[in-house]
């Protein structure tokens, strides 16, 4: 009999906790024109890099190219924007920002640059001592 109270106590937890999500959803993103309403300038810039949108909901954006993956997730009050991928020479990349509702997007795109900007320079410096190291590189 415990086990079916259990049961039910976790399910309403679930279902307020899901229901709650949607509704913060709906008031923070579906009432801006959705993820591409709301967050149009970050996902131009993206696009205009050579992604293609694979996938959109009302809280998330899949985009990819051929060695590149990012999604932009809607979760509580911040956005999730996640890069995974390879580029040559610098191998295998996987970063994750997140930034609080309503952080400008230009904001957004300058620490993304940044990253890049620096992983390039990192490249640059090893290139510098040993140019040959990334052939080696396992």
């Amino acid at each position: 009999m415990w086990w079916i109270i259990g049961i039910a106590v976790v399910g309403f937890i679930i279902y307020s906790v899901n229901k709650d999500h949607k509704e913060h959803v709906q008031t923070h993103v579906t009432g801006f024109g959705g993820m591409q309403g709301k967050y149009g300038i970050l996902i131009d810039y993206l696009k205009s890099g050579g992604l293609q949108v694979q996938k959109m909901t009302r809280d998330s954006v899949i985009l990819s190219s051929n060695s590149m993956y990012w999604t932009l997730d809607y979760v509580g009050n911040d956005l999730e924007v996640r890069m995974k991928g390879y580029i040559p020479l610098l191998g295998n990349i996987n970063k994750k920002w997140v930034f609080q509702d309503g952080y400008p997007q230009e904001k957004m795109l300058e620490e993304i640059e940044n990253y890049l900007t620096w992983q390039m320079n990192q490249l640059k410096k090893a290139g510098e001592n040993n140019p040959y190291e990334h052939l080696n590189n396992k």
